[in-house]
């Protein structure tokens, strides 16, 4: 069965790790709030969806429990959603949460709230 893996945040960061887990054959739902950003991966991954990953409601309809790992990927210009967003998939059950950090006090809090590991 192939691995399915959740990307939130296709900057230049998130959207090179759509494209190289697609490469290697991985399922990739991709997430952002840019519908220009989602456009650009639409073709490489398996599901790309336009929202605002901080939406609760919308967030848990993804079902981050049932992917093999969720990666949040948002970018230097919104610390707070990133880590509103690491909070909220761990809080879903996330299995695997993997965090981007903008520094070590970002890193830090991205642990505090849930992420198994942070880059």
């Amino acid at each position: 069965m192939k691995k399915q893996v959740m990307v939130v945040g296709l900057g230049h960061f998130g959207s090179a790790v759509v494209r190289a887990l697609a490469a290697r054959g991985t399922e990739v739902l991709a997430v952002d709030k840019d519908a220009v950003r989602v456009r650009n991966v639409s073709q490489t991954v398996t599901e790309a969806l336009c929202f605002d990953a901080t939406d609760e409601e919308l967030l848990n309809r993804t079902a981050p429990s049932k992917r093999d790992a969720c990666i949040c990927a948002i970018g230097d210009e919104a610390t707070e959603a990133s880590i509103m967003c690491t909070a909220l998939l761990k809080q879903m059950g996330a299995k695997r949460l993997i965090g981007r950090a903008n520094n070590d006090l970002h890193a830090r809090i991205l642990r505090l709230v849930g992420a198994d590991m942070v880059v």
